[in-house]
């Protein structure tokens, strides 16, 4: 009786602890480890590092070794990818990408506080945010600033930034602190931004710009084209100056090895980068000449669209390097899988040469633009081979009515698993499985099976307008397909933009169902209602477990790519890639068809260091899912826009004690901010440290309101109803800042 007692309260006790501990449904551990092999049986050092399409590069230490590492920002997807540099190579290292906030839309590199780290400055909001390198053993950064501040004529404000340009950083004066190149709100002109820290006699680390030429080297750029014209007289900027069109790349560089820095100038829908020689003096710019054929009259650069340089030192032997590659923030512009050319400055002639137009691209897995994984034996030797379909690759481009296009074609690549059951490995077989690229097609995304009862698989193909093509395989069983016959719009069937199938026993009924996601995000369910072995199908509905994926703080459009798959337990689950680039989980899906499936985890998360990392491998997301290691667990496979994998391995899901990654607070600035601006009936005036007393001034300079107050504040809320409407100056320490009241 005393034991069977102590067994309920030990079941008891057991229940009480796990319902206060409740285990995740899966875990994963990315695996950067399995073999991949291309078409010439050669490993690719890189495999699973997720392609890359526009990046801009710096070197930076990521471990405690003496030797400098290599970090690049994907700017069409928002990631950070890291390579340590060992034993000769570049190795891709995923461990360290957590270790950097979050940045987007563009990024610099540069050491303001003469640490010998360099520190970041990124895109924030129509400005700039700046992270101080705080790095000891593993990277880390603090944020030091969540917008930079400049004088602009009269009040400091915002220094400008938009977030398809690309600004420069760089000690323009020589004065031992770092100056910002940047093109004016409206301009057609470059703003210098002088940093005043020095003369002022700050400690390393001090921000305090101010607008010290409007009109920086004497040339303008072309409101609607790359046409730069020197020696410009700068006009009158209220009278003469056009709205310049979003999209230029801005970088320095001592080109012909003299004190002075030259200018790097890209331009959005040109391929080229125009070299300015600089002829003026330290304090005062001056473009005296312009190279088109940058940086190498032989190999100069063609790149489409937006070049940007990153201009570092790498190894071997601290060698000079130009890392060259898109920053258009445009989809489907960029020469994908030949988007990253590096140049070297050779000893013998001092002069910058082509190296690679795939720099790092070729060691790993790379289809272009966009990569969608799917899972098929189609071998039959019962193992998942792997199949990439991309939206497409670049071919070429070419000018209409002055506006750049870029043509694509869509290809499948396959990979056929030669490893084990316990243990997977791919080789590549070919690059465009069934010839498919030849028909100029966009957005292909395939499903297999057998669609005409002959005992040989067949491919169902999505594709971006929406509706599917069936190709029909006259090959044996194994061999590279023969698609002789092929039914578009097959049986009528159209989701309204970017088709992804999946051929899938959904209701359990021994017949395989069509599941197609699409670009809105949602997800169709056709019902194979076929009586023969030729499938047919009817739709169930638009909407199938209202399954919706979309963000609207990211777009309107979700982009769902969906693959259901079967537990080791018989339950049905749902991985979704999305527009975005989460990746999501539903589960209550049997004998649900008809209501709402339950997202269960968003985003799908890694476990790395006892930490919850969210997988998110860029943008426009696709999943394959599959046991590629016959154990109890499920892997994925992510793709991304960037046209490479990522390789997730199942392992043991966690329970609550594993944390997500904390978002860090905001700080602040040194530089007062003020907001509402224009203010109304009040405005809030924040700072790291606020002391008495604060003046209002109008535009005459007369002292309008004193406030006082005892002890410094971070953060004040002032009254502007009594003001008038009109312009006023509130001084604050060294800071004067410009108030517009209404």
């Amino acid at each position: 009786m005393k034991r069977c007692l102590f067994l309920l309260l030990f079941i008891g006790l057991a229940i009480q602890l796990a319902a206060q501990t409740p285990i995740y449904d899966f875990g994963f551990v990315r695996n950067s480890e399995i073999t991949v092999k291309n078409m010439h049986n050669q490993p690719l050092q890189n495999a699973w590092a997720g392609g890359l399409t526009g990046i801009a590069a710096t070197a930076i230490h990521l471990n405690s070794d003496d030797t400098l590492d290599l970090v690049l920002f994907e700017k069409l997807g928002n990631r950070i990818v890291p390579f340590l540099w060992q034993n000769g190579k570049y190795h891709y290292a995923p461990q360290y990408a957590g270790h950097f906030p979050h940045l987007h839309d563009w990024v610099r590199f540069a050491d303001y506080d003469h640490d010998g780290k360099p520190d970041i400055f990124t895109y924030g909001l129509g400005g700039i945010t700046v992270y101080r390198n705080i790095s000891q053993s593993v990277p880390a950064f603090e944020m030091v600033c969540e917008q930079l501040q400049s004088y602009y004529y009269n009040g400091y404000t915002n220094l400008y930034a938009a977030s398809d340009d690309y600004l420069a950083i760089a000690d323009l004066d020589n004065d031992g602190d770092l100056d910002i190149l940047n093109f004016g709100v409206l301009g057609r002109y470059v703003h210098f931004h002088r940093n005043y820290a020095v003369e002022n006699h700050y400690a390393n680390g001090a921000l305090d710009f101010r607008l010290a030429d409007d009109c920086w080297g004497k040339f303008e750029e072309g409101s609607d084209n790359n046409v730069l014209t020197l020696f410009s007289n700068c006009g009158n900027k209220a009278e003469t100056e056009q709205t310049r069109h979003t999209g230029s790349s801005l970088s320095l560089i001592k080109f012909f090895s003299d004190s002075l820095f030259d200018l790097v100038v890209g331009d959005m829908d040109f391929p080229d980068l125009i070299l300015l020689t600089n002829g003026g003096t330290k304090k005062n710019a001056l473009m005296t000449a312009q190279t088109a054929d940058f940086p190498n009259a032989l190999m100069p650069v063609k790149l489409y669209s937006m070049p940007v340089c990153s201009f570092i030192t790498l190894p071997p032997g601290n060698t000079p390097t130009l890392i060259i590659s898109p920053s258009d923030p445009r989809m489907g512009k960029s020469q994908d899988r030949n988007s990253v050319w590096c140049y070297q400055k050779t000893a013998a002639t001092q002069q910058y040469e082509l190296i690679s137009t795939a720099f790092l691209q070729e060691e790993m897995i790379d289809v272009g633009s966009g990569a969608y994984p799917v899972f098929f034996d189609w071998n039959g030797d019962g193992l998942q081979d792997l199949f990439i379909a991309n939206w497409g690759s670049f071919d070429s481009a070419s000018y209409r009515d002055g506006i750049l296009q870029s043509y694509f074609a869509s290809s499948i690549s396959y990979y056929q698993n030669t490893g084990t059951a316990q243990q997977p490995e791919f080789q590549q077989i070919t690059d465009d499985f069934g010839n498919l690229k030849s028909l100029n097609i966009k957005g292909l995304y395939p499903a297999f099976g057998d669609f005409n009862s002959d005992g040989i698989p067949d491919m169902l193909c999505g594709r971006e307008e929406g509706s599917l093509i069936l190709f029909e395989n006259s090959a044996p069983n194994g061999l590279l397909p023969v698609f002789n016959s092929r039914t578009e719009n097959y049986k009528n069937i159209d989701v309204a933009g970017h088709s992804a199938p999946q051929y899938f026993d959904l209701d359990g009924d021994g017949k395989n169902d069509l599941l197609i996601g699409n670009r809105r995000g949602f997800i169709a369910y056709y019902k194979n209602i076929s009586t023969s072995n030729i499938p047919d199908f009817q739709l169930i509905t638009s909407n199938l477990g209202n399954v919706d994926v979309r963000d609207y703080n990211y777009s309107y459009f979700g982009n769902s790519i969906p693959c259901f798959f079967r537990t080791a337990a018989g339950e049905t689950k749902l991985f979704c890639g999305t527009n975005q680039g989460y990746l999501h989980y539903y589960m209550d899906i049997d004998h649900n068809l008809n209501g709402s499936f339950t997202l269960a985890e968003l985003p799908l998360f890694e476990i790395y260091n006892q930490r919850r990392i969210a997988i998110r491998e860029g943008i426009r997301t696709g999943i394959a899912v599959a046991n590629l290691n016959n154990d109890n667990y499920v892997d994925i496979i992510a793709g991304n826009w960037a046209g490479g994998l990522s390789y997730f391995e199942g392992t043991t899901p966690p329970d609550s004690t594993i944390t997500a990654v904390p978002s860090p607070a905001a700080p602040l600035c040194d530089i007062p901010q003020l907001y509402p601006n224009p203010a109304t009936d009040f405005f809030t005036l924040r700072g790291s440290s606020l002391s008495s007393p604060l003046i209002i001034r109008d535009i005459t300079g007369r002292t309008v309101r004193k406030i006082t107050f005892s002890s410094p504040l971070h953060e004040i809320k002032i009254d502007a109803a009594g003001l008038q409407s009109g312009i006023y100056f509130v001084h604050a320490g060294k800071s004067v800042l410009k108030l517009i009241k209404r």
